[in-house]
């Protein structure tokens, strides 16, 4: 297991001890969406908190975004830790030193694999330019750290809902392991709730991984091996507090150096990228589009608001409102992506309008139900080619915020394994 361990750490990858709930858990009231899902559609996580009831689940464990407005964050916080601590001494239970493999099936993906491992946050930069062996797909919110960071400083438990992508077309990493994952300790084959789909998982212990590490290392000698897929806010907040306990003496094996992931190959067929919406709340439309023909120059088309490739027309923006839906053409000189224009706009609207708030949604029927409510608007994005998200990366840098997800919000990482933060 030493010389895995040594090579494993040389391209920022940890072996971690991770832990899951005893034999006798019901791991689908345990496993709970990301909590950055479902944001302004509280009436999810109450059905979620319906469904859990007393039994233990990472419901508990975890701040939904819905609830971070509600004005009792840091009571929330304080329980959160409280009860981290307390199913660490009462529901969890170690594996031995290893990865988990994972197999992910929803309505759209009949197969999605994953390892669950752990990265050096040594190997991490989020800085703008930054050309570490991980790095963010987004720029980062920092005003969105605080609440995470809160919850991360006093947690017992790394417990993440982060995702990275693998640009490994050859399937040199995860793809061989999956395909003799009968020789693996099986650890849980269930249903998740809410619409989730089902998950599997199998323990790969530290001797089974020679030709993992050797494919990992041929990876990493380009020097950029992962992209932030998902958690990008998440994983920020982990490198910042680490750098905060390095600040204040924390040793180089101290466990907040370590932030536990899940990786997926971004060319894995199940892995599919979708557009991240927007929706404006307390506005007038016409007066909306009123601004975006001054700023973008565009026009308003007859048509759906399903989203859309640019087209020699030009780029096209999806717009949904209690008046119905239509299609906002524009033909910028710049070459530049549709969201980053949209974005530019967004972001100087808000700044003249601050009684105007917005969120920014996964799937396009959660924006027509909330766009078409009176004094609402919602916007569509166009999607994303994964086949050329490494090179944009390599040539531009990162993607707009809230250009992409993974997904739609029912496919997304659930909280499922974790680790300890505490020696």
């Amino acid at each position: 297991m030493g010389d895995v361990k040594a090579r494993l750490e040389k391209v920022g990858i940890g072996l971690p001890e991770i832990l899951l709930p005893k034999a006798g858990t019901d791991l689908s009231k345990w496993s709970v969406v990301a909590c950055d899902q479902f944001s302004s559609e509280r009436h999810y996580w109450e059905k979620v908190r319906e469904i859990v009831g007393d039994a233990p689940s990472t419901l508990r464990l975890i701040l939904p975004e819905c609830y971070l407005e509600d004005g009792d964050t840091e009571a929330r916080v304080e329980a959160i830790n409280a009860e981290m601590k307390r199913v660490l001494e009462t529901v969890l239970e170690p594996l031995e030193p290893g990865f988990v493999l994972i197999d992910r099936r929803t309505a759209h993906a009949p197969s999605r694999k994953g390892l669950v491992l752990a990265v050096d946050l040594e190997a991490y930069s989020f800085e703008a330019g930054a050309e570490s062996l991980i790095r963010p797909t987004e720029g980062t919110i920092l005003k969105r750290l605080p609440p995470r960071m809160a919850i991360r400083r006093g947690a017992t438990l790394d417990l993440p809902h982060i995702l990275l992508l693998l640009d490994d077309p050859q399937r040199t990493v995860i793809e061989p392991l999956f395909s003799v994952r009968e020789n693996f300790k099986k650890l849980y084959d269930f249903e998740l709730m809410q619409g989730g789909g089902s998950i599997a998982g199998w323990h790969v212990p530290a001797e089974a991984l020679g030709d993992t590490v050797t494919a990992l290392e041929k990876l990493a000698s380009g020097g950029f091996l992962f992209a932030v897929g998902d958690g990008n806010h998440s994983l920020a907040a982990a490198k910042s507090l680490w750098e905060e306990r390095k600040a204040a003496g924390a040793g180089p094996d101290d466990p907040a150096r370590w932030a536990l992931v899940e990786v997926e190959n971004i060319h894995d067929e199940g892995l599919h990228f979708h557009p991240i919406h927007r929706v404006l709340f307390g506005v007038s439309v016409d007066a909306v589009l009123d601004e975006m023909k001054k700023a973008l120059g565009g026009r308003m088309e007859a048509g759906t608001a399903d989203p859309a490739p640019k087209t020699e027309a030009g780029h096209i923006i999806g717009v949904v409102s209690e008046k119905g839906e239509g299609r906002f053409v524009f033909k910028p000189k710049e070459e530049r992506m549709t969201v980053e224009f949209f974005q530019e706009f967004l972001d100087e609207y808000l700044a003249k309008h601050p009684e105007v708030t917005i969120d920014y949604i996964h799937g396009e029927e959660a924006v027509r139900e909330m766009g078409s409510k009176p004094g609402n608007a919602g916007f569509t994005m166009p999607p994303l080619d994964k086949s050329v998200f490494f090179r944009r990366m390599v040539e531009v840098g990162p993607y707009p915020r809230k250009t992409f997800s993974i997904g739609e919000a029912t496919e997304k990482r659930y909280y499922l394994e974790s680790r300890k933060l505490v020696r």
